[in-house]
């Protein structure tokens, strides 16, 4: 880890540091464990992009959807290389997007869930 010497920082450089200091404050008391990790990727730019599939569906169904999902509601124009695919049975059919910390939950295990609660 890089040592800083505030000190020698101007006033508009001490301002991004405090900036930084408070993101990770903020992602440390949300994501404990994971808050380096997404702190990281932020200051890199970096995004985690993953999408879940249930196993009857294919792969290319599952990247084609997606990829609509990503545009749509992530604003990302995506190829398939940089998305992680993960099968998954527990989502009972259809996807579930990620970007990040963010996600799209387009399975049915959403609607049952939904559905239990009324």
């Amino acid at each position: 880890m890089e040592t800083i010497n505030i000190d020698n920082l101007s006033l508009s450089e001490l301002k991004d540091l405090l900036k930084e200091v408070k993101l990770y404050r903020d992602l440390k008391e949300q994501l404990w464990g994971r808050s380096l990790k997404v702190f990281n990727s932020l200051k890199n730019g970096e995004k985690t992009l993953l999408v879940e599939y249930f196993p009857a569906v294919s792969k290319e169904l599952a990247f084609n959807e997606s990829k609509k999902v990503f545009k749509n509601i992530f604003n990302l124009d995506v190829e398939e290389s940089e998305v992680i695919f993960r099968e998954n049975n527990d989502i009972l059919w259809w996807i579930r997007v990620y970007a990040d910390d963010k996600v799209v939950d387009l399975s049915y295990l959403k609607i049952e869930r939904n559905l239990s609660k009324e």
